[in-house]
């Protein structure tokens, strides 16, 4: 990108919370300095760390102009996302002087023209709210995509358009913030997109450090928080038991989904945003069906054909 280029290139704040990610957060922020277009203004927020992460953030931070480094007390439980943090973050920043935001984990490592092609993106699509690339994760040797459907942006690598973070309210704070964002886009009009083709190394596995009972059973009680189809949380709970082999998983994230139905736990207030929710998975699960169905089809035919040889 020329310098004339970047100079009327759009204006990105970027927020990111990090709790213990020494090994980590030097390469995401060498990363970020090396992007083709750079953010106006970053603000880290230490969650209480114990390790060396915000002695790394500092070192940066006295360096890069646009850097910002927040820290936080130390306390014994912290929630998974961080997502209390990002809300510190937010309020450092006066949104009307950015074109869009980013909240990005601190394990990652991008491209150096990742941003670059995520605002091309948006310039390409004006009603596209909310968009990231495909996280990767390492294995045996090979980049492997951590798969999401298309619709879905990981909470890992978010960026938002200012309008349209403007007018779903902001973010949630509980586990399950990624999706509650994408429907209230979708009440608004807004478009949300993954382009898997642009890669984010994702260093760490989702939900890696965190008890895995208490992440499975906490995003059983996102599913019902947000609505979620009994139904298809039957689906997905059969999903994770057979296509993890995590039978104990299946049962915690299930468990969450019933716990709040037991103890009727206060869920999201909005009718449209009900109807969307329920409306989205009612199509994906109809989408599911009708693909198999041709399947199914496609080898009936295939052995009707052989049978008249």
């Amino acid at each position: 990108m020329t310098q004339t280029q970047a100079r009327h290139a759009p204006r990105y704040a970027m927020v990111t919370p990090v709790y213990n990610e020494g090994k980590y957060i030097a390469a995401m922020i060498e990363s970020v300095c090396g992007q083709t277009i750079q953010p106006a203004k970053w603000v880290i927020v230490d969650d209480g760390s114990t390790d060396n992460t915000a002695e790394i953030a500092a070192a940066y931070a006295r360096r890069c102009p646009f850097m910002e480094l927040i820290r936080r007390p130390k306390r014994e439980e912290r929630l998974p996302g961080g997502e209390r943090a990002i809300q510190q973050a937010l309020g450092q920043l006066d949104l009307s002087d950015y074109d869009f935001l980013a909240r990005f984990d601190a394990d990652l490592i991008f491209e150096p023209d990742y941003i670059e092609q995520i605002l091309a993106e948006f310039e390409r699509d004006p009603r596209l709210g909310i968009a990231g690339g495909g996280l990767y994760i390492e294995k045996d040797g090979h980049m492997e995509l951590e798969l999401e459907p298309a619709y879905h942006v990981r909470g890992a690598v978010k960026m938002y358009r200012r309008q349209c973070f403007e007018q779903i309210g902001g973010l949630a704070t509980q586990i399950g913030w990624d999706t509650i964002d994408e429907v209230y886009a979708w009440t608004k009009g807004w478009k949300t997109r993954s382009f898997f083709q642009y890669r984010v190394s994702h260093r760490r596995p989702t939900g890696f450090g965190l008890c895995t009972s208490r992440i499975y059973f906490e995003r059983g009680k996102a599913e019902y928080f947000s609505w979620s189809s009994p139904l298809f949380v039957l689906i997905k709970t059969a999903k994770i038991a057979l296509g993890e082999i995590a039978p104990l998983k299946a049962l915690r994230f299930l468990a969450g989904f019933i716990c709040g139905y037991l103890a009727q736990e206060r869920r999201i207030q909005d009718p449209l945003f009900v109807k969307t929710r329920r409306d989205q998975q009612r199509h994906r699960l109809m989408s599911i069906l009708s693909l198999r169905g041709d399947r199914v089809s496609q080898q009936l035919r295939s052995l009707e054909a052989l049978s008249r040889r």
